[in-house]
């Protein structure tokens, strides 16, 4: 009888051992996949700040961006407009189910949208909307008050996303984000990090990865040591001297893609020397823009002439760019009446030395560096300049506030698919007199005048000529300094497959990423 107790306890311990090792070995095959960026949320609602949730995959929108910047459908399968441009009608695709079980359906799309235009009003204030209805489960329609031929540009913008009626409480605050997106949102800890798991159910391709943790980290070379030991697989946006060191190094891969995206300086265009236009052009024709591509960005980037890239289509490809020219820029701010009275170097007006503060921010690496070249090529034609370099959010509020000179920012461009969001909030007057990033308190009734006419004008040729103009105009009376466009470069270790920079950052696409 003890021989058999014995036995049947050998069993069971063998049992218990067997089902302890496929455990083990189960959540051994687990994999999480550990990226770093500079950008924190600053709240867990989308509808407030949905760059994060866009970007991780937790949250969708109605319409998606593809990788050549088109818009294309999301969960909206299909869409057409009425004759008259004034209504959209949205057809939604069937078996898309939220995080949380929810079907998604035309009535949570619905009571979704309205949230989010409230949420983050600023955005969605210039749809010219009257009414959203949701006929049937399948049909979303929007109204507009005048013909709008940006809407689902619109609706691609991270703040737009589905949520679910349970992340938010009765009063309409945010418990938990729900989405209808590759992955589940988990959890988030501020300036620290968001982690997501994998949606076995997602409606399109599944992930391979079960959880990414998106390590919040400001500073480059912070990205860069967890990158060196491995604790991150994916560094991003790093600068192109950091990139440098692993091009030829074993066990990683850079990636590179040029964005929509223009690194500028803003003058603060209310207060002297910048409320003189000729002092600005100066400030232009002083600024040598190879040389900083070359040195300061390691050819990763190209020269600006205008606001838009040209290879993208908004483009005005006929703007000649401020060549580097001294002389010009000396002669420009003569004519303003800024000269070396006591020959220190320095030029002054009015018993004035030409002193200024230039503002910016480390988030984006190569920014402070930068900013050191156009002192020093600033100093050149007689412009003495102070540095602040302070993080994104004091170096914005100084500037909201008019506690600055020269702000330099690197300006995403078509977070919005269409040039009316950005052309509305950084250079009409609407955009200029509030908060924000673009020309600072500056006003051409011209170019106010394009841009109304071109957020109605359904025709695509005839809105590109009213941009361009637009666009021409800006540059002739410089209230900003286009300096070159981006070149976003990431650093992956080798393991990693399918990762694929965007070129709007519309998404990260982590549901096509694998480790190998």
């Amino acid at each position: 009888m003890k021989k058999k107790e014995g036995l049947l306890f050998i069993l069971l311990a063998l049992v218990v051992m067997g089902t302890g090792c496929a455990e083990q070995e189960q959540q051994e095959e687990l994999q999480t996949l550990s990226i770093s960026g500079q950008w924190s949320p600053n709240t867990i609602d989308p509808h407030q700040s949905g760059y994060i949730a866009q970007r991780l995959g937790y949250a969708e929108t109605l319409v998606g961006v593809d990788y050549e910047g088109k818009i294309t459908p999301n969960l909206a399968k299909s869409w057409e407009v009425s004759d008259d441009g004034k209504n959209w009608t949205f057809v939604l695709r069937e078996d898309v189910l939220f995080h949380d079980g929810t079907p998604f359906t035309a009535g949570v799309m619905k009571t979704s949208l309205e949230r989010s235009f409230v949420r983050s009003e600023s955005i969605f204030e210039k749809i010219p909307i009257s009414a959203i209805e949701a006929p049937d489960n399948r049909t979303l329609v929007i109204r507009l008050e005048s013909p709008f031929p940006a809407l689902p540009a619109y609706l691609s913008k991270a703040e737009s996303v589905a949520l679910a009626p349970g992340s938010y409480d009765e009063d309409g605050n945010m418990l938990k984000p729900i989405g209808t997106g590759p992955f589940i949102f988990e959890s988030w800890k501020p300036e620290e990090e968001v982690a997501v798991v994998k949606n076995p159910d997602y409606w399109g391709q599944t992930a391979s990865v079960d959880k990414v943790i998106y390590r919040i980290m400001p500073e480059a070379l912070t990205r860069k040591m967890l990158l060196d030991s491995k604790e991150i697989q994916i560094a991003m946006i790093l600068s192109p001297e950091i990139a440098e060191e692993y091009t030829e190094k074993d066990g990683y891969t850079v990636l590179q893609q040029p964005i929509a995206r223009v690194r500028m300086l803003g003058f603060n265009t209310e207060k002297e020397p910048f409320d003189d236009q000729k002092v600005r052009q100066a400030v232009n024709y002083a600024i040598d823009r190879e040389a900083i591509v070359k040195y300061v960005l390691h050819g990763y980037g190209t020269t600006a002439a205008g606001l838009f890239p040209p290879g993208f289509y908004w483009a005005n490809k006929e703007i000649a760019p401020y060549t580097y020219d001294t002389e010009k820029a000396k002669s420009l701010l003569e004519e303003a009446g800024w000269t070396d009275t006591n020959g220190d170097g320095t030029l002054d007006k009015n018993g004035n030395p030409l002193k200024i503060t230039l503002i910016t921010y480390p988030e984006r690496a190569e920014l402070p560096s930068i900013a050191e070249v156009l002192q020093q090529q600033l100093k050149n034609v007689g412009i003495e300049t102070e540095l602040q370099v302070l993080n994104v959010d004091a170096a914005n509020s100084l500037r909201n506030q008019g506690d600055f000179d020269i702000f330099l920012v690197g300006r995403g461009l078509l977070f919005v698919p269409d040039p009316d969001e950005i052309m509305m909030t950084d250079y009409h007057s609407s955009g200029t007199s509030t908060d924000g990033w673009g020309a600072y308190r500056w006003y051409n009734e011209s170019v106010d005048g394009l841009l109304e006419e071109a957020r109605t004008t359904s025709d695509m040729a005839v809105r590109k000529e009213l941009y361009d103009e637009a666009q021409a105009i800006i540059v002739e009376e410089a209230p900003v300094a286009y300096l070159n466009y981006y070149v976003n470069i990431d650093v992956t270790t080798s393991d990693i497959e399918g990762y694929r920079l965007h070129p709007t950052e519309y998404s990260l696409h982590l549901e096509n990423v694998s480790i190998v």
